[in-house]
């Protein structure tokens, strides 16, 4: 590429004064290569400097946006589900079930959370059951989901704790509707329980309370 003889004898400077980011003058490098820039401004740079460069966008990249840090017990169960049979989220449908109300409100609720959890899941397969009183049954969800090509199902109990509806209930239920659905295996998880994030779920309640800011309707 033609570059005028005043830039050539800048470039000559630059090599002969100038030094690398090994500590080497530019003109003993042997990694250095010429750059021309489209300002046509001529920039000597070696390979010490590019990588030198990349680590510092690196470092100011992951300052600017850090990596979310889960918390221990996520890791365990990640690392745990690692180990097991691979099962692609396509294939794996996830119905939320709650107790079921005769207040339409209240049975809303549990269909605002069910699209609440599959977009910050990311999930294809969500739906949302009532375990009496009110619709979609459990048999209702377990029947969409299985025509929507799911070969496993995850029942996640809306619940606090492991009382009779969690031992006995629910399960019978489901393996009530898995007879009309043989192909397909479901698994019933455990109810939200004890759990640190609970803890600070209630505590956000408690400082709303005290402040006065109303529950949103």
């Amino acid at each position: 590429m033609f570059v005028c003889d005043l830039m050539q004898r800048r470039l000559k400077k630059i090599i002969r004064v100038g030094r690398c980011e090994c500590g080497m003058h530019f003109a003993s490098c042997s990694s250095v290569t010429h750059v021309l820039l489209p300002s046509h401004r001529r920039l000597v740079l070696s390979q010490c400097q590019v990588a030198a460069r990349r680590r510092r966008r690196a470092n100011l990249q992951q300052v600017a946006d850090p990596q979310p840090k889960r918390c221990a017990r996520l890791q365990k169960l990640l690392a745990q589900q690692q180990g097991v049979e691979h099962l692609s989220q396509d294939a794996t449908a996830v119905v939320i079930v709650d107790h079921g109300s005769r207040k339409e409100t209240s049975n809303r609720m549990l269909q605002d959370f069910v699209d609440l959890y599959r977009k910050n899941s990311g999930r294809p397969i969500v739906e949302g059951a009532h375990m009496e009183i009110a619709e979609p049954t459990i048999a209702d969800a377990i029947s969409k989901c299985a025509s929507a090509g799911a070969s496993t199902i995850i029942i996640a109990p809306y619940f606090l704790s492991r009382g009779r509806h969690i031992q006995e209930d629910i399960p019978a239920l489901v393996a009530a509707a898995q007879e009309q659905h043989p192909q397909v295996k479901c698994v019933v998880a455990e109810p939200i329980g004890i759990d640190p994030l609970m803890a600070q779920l209630i505590e956000m309640r408690v400082i709303s309370a005290s402040a006065g800011i109303p529950f949103p309707e």
